[in-house]
């Protein structure tokens, strides 16, 4: 009785039914495409032109507060403090380039707060957070500017008064203490956010890629049972129309299926060797950029060497770990015996092997040699050229891994952008020749 209601125990009910179930299954395998590749460029458009370049960005706050701190630190060490206060507008004013490079990094790190606040438009701890960094900014900036006023001496690389000592060291705790810590959470908050959008549109794209080899297989089974059927029913050997239908269901679902495997590799590329590795360079290369800075800072302050010394002990672990290395001794041994991995760490070994020499003059109390030793010989508002060759090695990496992130995007998008028409085009030429295949045969029945 069913079979009766359905019109399924007729011939022409037969045809009907395997056609529509073609159609159908057609349809499932067009719009599971269709559903899977926006999930592709959704994916690669987060990673490649909304929230990915903007998580970057703020990323490069803390990077510009680590700068920020090294130029202050330098001018203070070099007793070019005229340089920095003087006004540029007066004519005899030869403003130093370290002032220079410091308001350019402040406005680098302002712009990276607006783009922390849009990405945490709907977060008030988030734009509160913007908001104490910026606020931050503002009282850092009076501590340096009371520090460089008190700090006036005509003598270069002169010992600071007690009043700049004691201004720099406010400046320079808020800096370490409250300002970076909330740049890097502010980091760490979009990232997440980037993470979560990515797990989605991977696993949606990989979903997606079975749905449509099951649809596709669907299709194929019933174009090939509607094929069998009109065989053996009508005795003709083979439908071309619907021989047509299958080739293109076979291409459709091929093509679509690899098409989103290669997606899924492009967005994973586009995270893993991309968007990952440049966050991860970023913040340590401004770990480097503070921990040269705290060798600047003991110093200026050598009252309080030991605590800076710690400081710059934390970063290098952090920048390289060592196992059981309770001061720079014990980690410069271990750092010598191990094997440089790639340019980078061998740079890294250099930096450490002159910051030892660095160290053993402060520690025989010459302040002065030791703060000509740890600037550029040549030009003192230049840290180390040891270290600007460690630093230079992480910048090129990170530009690699910025290419591989930009060049993965790119060429996923430039795959996917024609699968936004081609599976709706493809199921309508399908549905066109299944017809062309079956009218014939139920036009014998009217």
């Amino acid at each position: 009785m069913p079979f009766k209601l359905i019109g399924l125990r007729t011939v022409a009910g037969r045809v009907r039914g395997l056609a529509a179930l073609a159609l159908v299954a057609l349809a499932v395998l067009a719009t599971a495409t269709g559903v899977a590749v926006g999930h592709a460029r959704d994916g690669l458009r987060t990673l490649g032109d909304r929230e990915g370049p903007m998580v970057l960005a703020t990323a490069d706050m803390y990077l510009a507060l680590s700068d920020m701190d090294a130029q202050v630190a330098n001018v203070l060490l070099t007793g070019d403090e005229e340089g920095w206060l003087c006004d540029p507008e007066a004519s005899d004013c030869e403003r130093g380039t370290q002032r220079y490079v410091y308001d350019i990094r402040r406005e680098d790190a302002q712009r990276a707060g607006l783009q922390a606040a849009r990405l945490a438009k709907d977060d008030p701890v988030g734009l509160r957070t913007v908001q104490a960094v910026l606020d931050g900014l503002h009282a850092y900036d009076q501590n340096v500017q009371a520090a460089m006023q008190a700090a006036r001496s005509p003598e270069a690389m002169a010992e600071l008064p007690p009043e700049a000592v004691r201004r720099y060291r406010a400046a320079t705790a808020l800096m370490a203490e409250d300002l970076l810590p909330k740049a890097r959470n502010l980091t760490l908050d979009a990232a997440a956010g980037v993470d979560g959008a990515y797990e989605d549109e991977h696993s949606a794209v990989l979903a997606g890629r079975f749905r449509v080899i099951g649809a596709g297989l669907a299709l194929l089974a019933a174009l090939a049972g509607l094929q069998v059927y009109l065989a053996r029913r009508f005795r003709r050997l083979v439908s071309l129309p619907l021989a047509a239908a299958f080739a293109g269901a076979l291409v459709l679902t091929v093509a679509g299926a690899s098409l989103l495997a290669t997606e899924a590799d492009r967005l994973r590329a586009a995270k893993i060797s991309g968007f990952d590795p440049v966050l991860d360079l970023t913040r340590l290369r401004a770990i480097g950029q503070g921990m040269d800075t705290d060798r600047s800072r003991r110093l200026i302050d050598p009252d309080g060497a030991g605590r800076y010394d710690q400081m710059y002990l934390d970063k290098a672990q952090t920048i390289r770990y060592v196992k059981g290395a309770t001061g720079m001794d014990a980690y410069n041994r271990a750092l010598g015996r191990a094997a440089a991995r790639d340019g980078a760490a061998a740079a890294y070994r250099v930096y450490q092997d002159h910051d030892r020499t660095v160290r053993d003059l402060a520690a025989r109390g010459d302040r002065v040699a030791a703060a000509r030793a740890h600037l550029d010989p040549r030009w003192t508002a230049l840290p180390h050229p040891s270290f600007r060759t460690y630093d230079q090695k992480l910048d090129a990496l990170i530009s690699r891994h910025e290419f591989l992130r930009i060049r993965a995007v790119a060429r996923g998008d430039r795959a996917a952008e024609p699968w936004t028409w081609l599976p709706a085009a493809g199921a309508l030429a399908i549905a066109a020749l299944i017809a062309a295949g079956v009218w014939p045969r139920l036009s014998e029945y009217r």
